[in-house]
């Protein structure tokens, strides 16, 4: 049995979703912000490793870059964090659902049961 969308959409706890949305998106937009630079930074790295004095520039520019590159791994698993809090979320909002259209199952079932025996009952003492 399929459950409506109206349904679904009811249960779902929107004040926490809409209360999260803010953070989650900033840290997209600077995720984004640092995915875009990304090309910038390496063009300026590149006349660094071709310098004359190529040990030295060489290792100061890939520690730049690794501190660089950790910095947004740190940004991106914060953002995956986020974003999975807010999926367990409404998957637990969605297991609730399913329970909840369980038991009303039984119970139309029940009550048609009921029903139909009130109905033959009435029928048969007439």
């Amino acid at each position: 049995m399929a459950l409506p969308w109206s349904t679904l959409v009811k249960a779902i706890p929107w004040s926490d979703v809409i209360a999260k949305a803010p953070d989650i998106a900033q840290g997209a937009r600077k995720l984004w912000q640092k995915v875009g630079t990304r090309d910038a930074n390496g063009d300026a790295a590149a006349p660094a490793s071709a310098d004359a004095s190529t040990p030295d520039a060489r290792l100061t520019a890939l520690a730049a870059q690794v501190a660089e590159m950790s910095i947004r791994q740190q940004e991106s698993a914060e953002l995956i964090n986020a974003l999975a809090a807010q999926n367990a979320e409404l998957v637990g909002a969605v297991a609730a659902l399913r329970q909840r259209s369980r038991l009303l199952g039984v119970a139309a079932g029940v009550a048609a049961a009921m029903a139909v025996a009130a109905l033959t009952v009435a029928l048969v003492s007439s």
